[in-house]
């Protein structure tokens, strides 16, 4: 019995030690859409037209959780990718979703190392342009978000997204989906937008997963949408490495096989 009871209990570490411990929830991807030249123009660079761009805020990135090394974490597509629209860059400034001028001070604190618009620590980071910006759609458009953990032993659960909204005048609804995979979303509602500077808070549901996918859809036909500080946040978990979790399966299959013979 005591045998039994003893393989009982190591069976519950091992499976305990499959199933990582998750951690406060914090932001793995946020835009405060600095990064570009200015008014309606997709260029992070200097020169060239763009429309996908970096996440610039990550809690999983080591230096000020700000920066060029928090984009492996956040990719924003309107390029096609994942169920977003095409939107072509002209430079005319005339795009269905363009940068604005001026930011929103909605959710600006959002969960992060330091708040959006901390354009000092940005440019120390490397990057180019820090402006004070939001995004705005001047035609029907999907644009997606993601948020990426492929690069860490980590999942995401539990995912939320969060951002600052209002309209130039009139109202404008934004419609908003949810994937794990990029090809199938779940619809989450609609916010509506006025010409008050609101914060916006959705959970996304308890999926576990490497990647997370936010379709956002504006349709400016009553009121003009200007979005900013736009966060996906999860409650992380470890992946164990599958060396450990050979390990742990070898012992525990030794135990068993030594009750078996003390039986």
């Amino acid at each position: 019995m005591k045998i039994r009871s003893l393989l009982s209990s190591i069976s519950l570490v091992a499976i305990a030690a499959f199933v990582a411990a998750p951690t406060q929830a914090t932001m793995v991807a946020g835009w405060d859409f600095s990064q570009y030249l200015g008014d309606g123009a997709l260029i992070v660079d200097g020169a060239n037209l763009t429309n996908t761009l970096s996440a610039n805020y990550s809690n999983l990135d080591p230096t000020f959780g700000a920066g060029a090394e928090s984009a492996p974490f956040g990719t924003l597509h309107f390029d096609g990718s994942f169920g977003s629209s095409n939107i072509v860059p002209t430079g005319v400034g005339n795009e269905a979703f363009l940068p604005t001028a001026g930011s929103l001070l909605s959710n600006i604190d959002a969960p992060g190392s330091i708040p959006f618009d901390s354009l000092t620590v940005l440019t120390d980071e490397g990057q180019i342009f820090a402006n004070l910006q939001g995004m705005t759609a001047l035609g029907i458009a999907s644009v997606v978000f993601r948020a990426d953990l492929n690069s860490q032993p980590l999942n995401g659960s539990d995912w939320t997204l969060s951002f600052g909204g209002k309209t130039f005048e009139g109202g404008s609804a934004v419609g908003i989906e949810f994937s794990i995979d990029g090809v199938s979303y779940a619809p989450f509602g609609s916010v509506n937008l006025d010409t008050n500077d609101k914060p916006f808070s959705v959970n996304l549901g308890s999926n576990l997963s490497h990647e997370a996918f936010v379709r956002l859809t504006f349709d400016p036909a009553n009121g003009q949408p200007i979005l900013d500080n736009l966060a996906i946040g999860a409650t992380l978990s470890a992946i164990p490495e599958p060396g450990t979790a050979l390990l742990l399966l070898s012992g525990l299959t030794g135990l068993l096989v030594f009750g078996r013979r003390r039986g």
